[in-house]
């Protein structure tokens, strides 16, 4: 049984049962007084599904409380999992510099190889290149291996 928008349930869902906790209890204190307030049962009753409500543990237990109760019933959270964000497909900003390092500084350091003799230079760009991408590894947040768990 799962629960859309207003704490209705809805029978036809085929996901299980979730599990409630306080939030879920006090929002169904708050529609127990409501009730109260409004006469729909003596302090009696009230205190009996007050009693029910605090033991109950999932959704459908909490909402058999309130089966023979006009709204309001319990806000209670939606039974869909929140949509995962999809993994960003856009190689990262420094992808983007490293190319252009190596792309501008490569032709740049093999004319100053073939001009003045200073074949050194051709390491310039490629150690600036790998130092970014080291950088930008370190900073990235991974998952923890199998074996650190």
């Amino acid at each position: 049984m799962t629960v859309v928008g207003d704490g209705v349930p809805d029978d036809h869902s085929p996901t299980p049962d979730r599990l409630i906790g306080t939030p879920e209890r006090a929002s169904a204190h708050q529609a127990l007084a409501e009730h109260l307030v409004e006469k729909r049962f003596d302090p009696a009753e009230y205190e009996r599904r007050l009693e029910a409500t605090n033991l109950a543990r999932t959704q459908s237990e909490l909402l058999q409380v309130f089966a023979d109760l006009p709204v309001p019933h319990p806000e209670l959270p939606p039974a869909v999992a929140p949509p995962v964000a999809a993994p960003d497909d856009e190689p990262p900003a420094v992808f983007f510099a490293g190319c252009l390092t190596l792309g501008l500084g490569l032709p740049v350091a093999v004319v100053l190889g073939f001009a003045y003799g200073i074949w050194w230079s051709l390491a310039v760009p490629v150690a600036v290149t790998v130092a970014m991408a080291y950088i930008e590894y370190l900073r990235t947040p991974r998952p923890p291996r199998q074996d650190e768990a």
